[in-house]
């Protein structure tokens, strides 16, 4: 959650709120990290990261995207990672 105060923010505990990606682990090593993005500039899947690292796909994805977002990706503008559609081995 991003605000522009120096207050911590706080949701009232009435309902009508969902926590996304609460099921999943945000918090990576920071090698752990590195290797991640390692592996994938170097042509590695999100999915072969994944199941070589014992992380969950979305995770991943979540890393990579972070990654992303920091400069860290070198093939960013040529990746199909968000491709609607798009699966492993470049198939639809």
């Amino acid at each position: 959650m991003k605000t522009d105060t120096y207050t911590i923010p706080y949701l009232p505990e009435t309902g009508g709120y969902t926590y996304c990606l609460e099921e999943l682990e945000l918090a990576f090593p920071n090698e752990q990290l590195e290797e991640i993005t390692e592996r994938y500039n170097n042509g590695a899947h999100v999915a072969q990261i994944a199941h070589e690292i014992k992380r969950d796909p979305d995770e991943v994805f979540l890393a990579l995207f972070h990654q992303g977002r920091h400069g860290k990706i070198n093939k960013m503008a040529k990746s199909t990672l968000m491709v609607p559609g798009k699966k492993l081995g470049g198939k639809s």
